[in-house]
């Protein structure tokens, strides 16, 4: 029996090599009354002498083998420790595997071309398989995976149910694990999967890495397979997560230029375009082990590019507190670099945002509601960070509901403010502060008394006031123009000033029972 195994499997390989005009070796070949065949150490060889397939095993259970009708239903079949390798050589047009597709294409247009082989596979087992894809004009090297030059082994996985109908497959995958070259390590990867010549359909897709699990329905849409090879700028994806956890280093694999950006997200919502415009609705994503959420709209364009990704953010809720935003990572990530934020922050302790962003990580407009546990601020700003000198800059309207700028700025005898005025400015410490003022405040904690409808326009740096302000206070009623020094435990005031009237004691500076209003001095 062995010699009839041999034997067969010489004769099939003599019959493939002459068609082929290259090198094909079958160890052996094992047939069951035409319904099961078993082959050992297939090899097949390009025309450049290398590896185009070969597997160690190759079963087929054939439940339906019809030659009038052309028609083969294939039951299952088990490839274990094989490989397969697609190449295009250099200054070649088609991958390795075009003379095999030439060698059994008909080429007399005489004849009437036969129908085409109805081929159905119900099952397709891979066990330790090997997948080699590789253009080798290009020459690029990629720090995440390289779409050109793909390593895929220890690839194991069941497929279930698959039909072929003209260009489109149906299947069922179950239990895909592989490990890509660059690292990229995809533990378990189930869908139902429907793939043709202009789109991907992966319904009920979990994919798990080491550190991801993604639960989706996700839909590609393309012109022709080879937009694959310009993935962020040709392929347009759906996608709707649903609490799915993301670690931004399993996608830097696909986007290097996010490379070091060590960040789990818990994410929910509905994401499509393409990458280099993308749009994100409903979206609910959460920092793993932080307190920082985002909850709304994204409109993202530019990806990859961090540095140059136009950022529109309608947001329903985004919360965060000073630890968190001092653990989030900065462009260029692979520096381990993280933000910059001024120490003061933590005094706002939560704070919660609700308006829109738009523009760069780094120079954006704030429109909205923002509250902290020193009050609320409505905010219609320019911001930018200057990386070089480390400052941000904001520039445009901000109103304030009973806030606490004297505990933010840590000037004792200032305290809550409501008020309404235009800033221009840099720095958000009491000593970096450098800005232009203009508005009215309503109310102001100072020197724990409250002074009610001010009038104030000037500048404010190193801790020193000067400009012009009027207050109309039911204890106070004065001009002033001159300057206010905060840098000593009092202020000192070097000013002209038209007094109308001032309570001196209800205003705090003197201690004692008597009035003092006084009134019409210069």
């Amino acid at each position: 029996m062995r010699d009839v195994q041999v034997f067969l499997a010489k004769k099939g390989a003599r019959y493939l090599s002459e068609k082929l005009h290259t090198r094909v070796e079958i160890g052996s070949v094992d047939i069951e009354f035409f319904k099961k065949l078993v082959l050992e150490d297939v090899y097949i060889e390009d025309l450049h002498h290398d590896t185009l397939f070969y597997a160690q095993k190759l079963k087929l259970d054939i439940s339906d083998f019809n030659i009038e009708q052309r028609k083969i239903n294939i039951a299952s079949v088990n490839l274990t420790n094989s490989k397969v390798a697609l190449i295009q050589y250099i200054d070649e047009d088609y991958l390795n595997l075009q003379f095999i597709l030439d060698a059994f294409n008909s080429k007399d247009t005489t004849k009437k071309k036969p129908a085409d082989w109805d081929i159905r596979f119900q099952n397709l087992t891979l066990e330790n398989t090997s997948f080699i894809y590789h253009r080798q004009s290009h020459t690029e090297i990629s720090k995440g995976i390289n779409y050109y030059d793909i390593h895929v082994k220890n690839m194991n996985s069941v497929i279930n149910t698959i039909q072929i109908e003209h260009d489109t497959i149906h299947a069922v995958i179950e239990n895909l694990s592989a490990i890509e070259k660059s690292g990229f390590t995809l533990k378990n990867f189930s869908s139902v999967v429907k793939i043709n010549s202009i789109g991907l359909q992966l319904k009920e897709l979990k994919i798990e890495t080491p550190e991801s699990k993604i639960a989706t329905n996700l839909t590609f849409k393309y012109n022709t397979y080879r937009d694959f090879n310009d993935f962020v700028n040709q392929i347009t994806l759906k996608a709707d997560f649903d609490r799915s956890v993301l670690e931004m280093d399993d996608i830097a694999y696909f986007a290097p230029q996010i490379k070091g950006m060590y960040q789990k997200l818990l994410v929910s919502g509905q994401i499509s375009g393409r990458v280099n415009n993308l749009r994100g609705k409903a979206m609910n994503i959460l920092l793993h082990n932080t307190q920082t959420q985002f909850i709304g709209d994204i409109k993202l364009t530019g990806l990859p590019k961090i540095e140059e990704t136009l950022i529109y953010l309608n947001v329903e809720q985004l919360k965060t507190n000073y630890n968190d935003l001092k653990q989030l990572a900065i462009p260029p990530f692979d520096k381990s670099q993280t933000l910059d934020v001024p120490a003061n922050v933590a005094k706002l302790g939560n704070m919660k945002f609700k308006g829109t962003f738009t523009g760069l990580y780094n120079d954006f407009y704030a429109y909205g509601n923002f509250s902290s546990a020193l009050g609320k601020l409505y905010m219609d700003l320019s911001v930018q960070h200057d990386q070089k000198l480390n400052k941000e800059f904001y520039k445009g309207k901000l109103k304030s509901t009973a806030f606490d700028f004297g505990e933010f700025f840590g000037v004792p005898m200032l305290g809550k403010a409501t008020a309404n005025i235009t800033v221009d400015g840099t720095g958000l410490t009491v000593e970096k502060v450098v800005a232009s003022l203009k508005g009215t405040i309503n109310s102001l904690e100072f020197n724990e008394y409250t002074y009610k409808n001010i009038a104030v326009e000037g500048d404010i740096a190193k801790q020193i006031f000067k400009g012009k302000l009027n207050v109309k206070d039911e204890n106070v009623d004065f001009d002033f123009n001159g300057n206010i020094d905060f840098t000593g435990e009092l202020p000192n005031l070097d000013f002209i000033s038209t007094l109308e009237r001032a309570d001196l004691v209800a205003l705090n500076f003197l201690k004692t029972t008597k009035k003092t209003n006084k009134s019409k001095t210069k």
